[in-house]
């Protein structure tokens, strides 16, 4: 897709200023500007010797979440240390190796940048996805300032707060149609399943669409484009222990309906408690719309890159995802299910239908107000 890039690139360079804008204010006025809280360590997580080393910022909570387990991957990607009975689950923790690797990598390997080139390649990912998403947008007549939209994704904004891995996977499902075609580039195919294991839905999808068009050509490309990730599950699986956690479910939505069987998760005893039962809850509902969107570009004859990967997403990840616990918050099948929403978004803003949208817009209220204790204490602290 060929579009002008000095708009996309301004769009992108102020996407990705205003993440690290919002990320300074935090760290500062809500952590004491300690930037490694946003690895989210827990109280209790026990922690590898190089990361105790570093003095880690302890969250107010007992269990901490995702970001804090990739940190300490990408101290010791190859799992060359004892870094693996330190996490909670090492071989799918691992197999999602591209983030803390890139980390490693753009450190030279020295343990004291690591957590440095962590935050800077989690930001490039942000001004890659806006860079995507703007050149989409004036691809279509748009103006490059959808590329902001990047910012809105439950993948994106959870790893800017949380520093989880899912904000490489957004980007990459983002260049994966905005790059598409004649100019469309090996490695976005090459690095998402090593982002989330979920990124194999964007080679499932080329090599579909590849066959469509009977070009067996491309189909070999697809299918050799994932033996780095093949390669890499074999290395991991030869060094950790078995994952015993069951995700998938036989029978079709299982997990999905029984979520929405079960509106309330947790206690609701105060008002923000319940209002964020209800926020997760439209985010549930932001699912379903989702799901019949997906359908719909099918059905209404889409045969795009755009229209299958995300009637394939639909059709694997959220038909057969049962684990409860990834169905429990936006925090959680937001990120996860955010491919899927980038290209039911990216379907609107091509076609300016903006039902496309519904889903992004039905699970983002959730997550700005589980940051609404953040914004409080930075308007706090500029008030002083």
């Amino acid at each position: 897709m060929r579009t002008g890039l000095v708009g996309p690139l301004v769009w992108a360079a102020l996407a990705a200023g205003a993440a690290l804008g919002w990320q300074a204010l935090t760290v500062r006025y809500n952590y004491g500007g300690d930037w490694s809280a946003l690895f989210y360590t827990g109280q209790s997580t026990a922690v590898p010797p190089q990361i105790a080393q570093e003095d880690v910022y302890r969250v107010n909570d007992a269990t901490g979440y995702d970001g804090q387990y990739y940190h300490m991957i990408a101290h010791d990607p190859l799992l060359r240390g004892e870094t693996m009975r330190f996490l909670d689950n090492p071989r799918l923790r691992w197999r999602r190796i591209l983030l803390p690797a890139l980390a490693y990598g753009a450190a030279g390997g020295e343990s004291d940048r690591v957590d440095s080139a962590y935050s800077a390649v989690v930001l490039g990912f942000v001004f890659l996805g806006a860079l995507w998403t703007a050149r989409w947008a004036v691809a279509w007549g748009r103006h490059p300032a959808w590329g902001l939209m990047f910012l809105a994704i439950p993948a994106v904004a959870v790893s800017l707060d949380r520093y989880t891995i899912d904000v490489a996977l957004a980007a990459l499902a983002v260049g994966f149609v905005a790059e598409g075609g004649a100019g469309f580039s090996l490695a976005i195919l090459v690095l998402a399943p090593l982002a989330r294991e979920t990124g194999v839905i964007l080679i499932a999808a080329y090599a579909l669409d590849a066959a469509l068009r009977k070009e067996w050509r491309r189909v070999a490309l697809a299918g050799a484009s994932s033996l780095p990730w093949i390669f890499w599950l074999l290395y991991v699986a030869r060094r950790t222990p078995a994952d015993a956690t069951v995700f998938a479910s036989w029978v079709p939505f299982y997990g999905l309906i029984g979520r929405t069987l079960h509106p309330i998760q947790d206690s609701v005893a105060t008002p923000w408690l319940l209002r964020a039962a209800i926020l997760e809850y439209v985010g549930i509902l932001g699912m379903w719309v989702a799901v019949a969107l997906a359908a719909a570009l099918l059905w209404k004859g889409k045969r795009d890159l755009t229209a299958l990967a995300a009637a394939l997403f639909a059709a694997v990840f959220i038909a057969f995802l049962g684990q409860p616990q990834a169905w429990s918050g936006v925090y959680s099948f937001g990120r996860t299910m955010s491919p899927l929403l980038i290209w039911l978004a990216l379907a609107g803003v091509a076609s300016g239908r903006w039902v496309f949208l519904t889903p992004l817009a039905m699970t983002m209220p959730r997550i700005l107000f589980q940051l609404s204790p953040q914004w409080r204490g930075i308007w706090h602290g500029l008030m002083r």
